[in-house]
């Protein structure tokens, strides 16, 4: 659709227009919009004033058929601020930032905190083990297993240790928390 001004030929076959009184006493001192019935030939550059009186109305652009949010007038103003809205979102804000150096530093993940992609599954134990897909082992074979686990993990932090120059990795070593 092009912009018509008064006087173009109506291309786009408009019955609606817009029009201003020039006159400050006359009732319709402001703007109003006046309709045809068919769309006339050529938008019109003014018409008599529907409200009395010997004067023209005139001719204005109507909107131009661009987006407009209510609230403003071609002024910079925001019509959904607020200032509890703006409040809540710098709280928001130092929330996040306050999580992202947790994240950073790690605290998360020594204290057992963190976040973890994967959802801790238990397994039926006493189905599996009809099935005949596990055994249980003996209090003595379990307690020695989990020994075993504990004294390689100290030799390999131990060994780790000497080339690990980080800070936070330092406090890290031997601390898995994996879900």
């Amino acid at each position: 659709m092009a912009m018509e001004f008064a006087g173009d030929k109506n291309t786009n076959e408009t019955t609606r227009f817009r029009f201003a009184c020039p006159d400050p006493e006359c009732k319709g001192r402001g703007t109003f919009h006046a309709v045809w019935e068919d769309p006339p030939e050529l938008v019109p550059s003014g018409l008599a004033c529907p409200f009395g009186g010997d004067h023209d109305a005139q001719w204005i652009v109507d909107k131009l058929a661009v987006c407009h949010i209510p609230g403003t007038v071609g002024g910079d103003t925001n019509p959904h601020y607020t200032t509890v809205g703006a409040a809540s979102e710098h709280k928001w804000m130092k929330l996040q930032i306050e999580e992202a150096r947790k994240a950073v530093d790690a605290e998360d993940q020594l204290t057992g905190t963190a976040a973890s992609p994967y959802s801790k599954v238990t397994p039926n134990y006493e189905a599996q083990e009809k099935a005949g897909l596990i055994k249980r082992d003996d209090t003595k074979t379990s307690e020695q297993k989990e020994r075993i686990r504990k004294e390689r993990a100290k030799l390999i932090a131990d060994d780790a240790s000497d080339k690990i120059d980080r800070e936070i990795e330092q406090r890290h070593i031997g601390n898995r928390h994996d879900g």
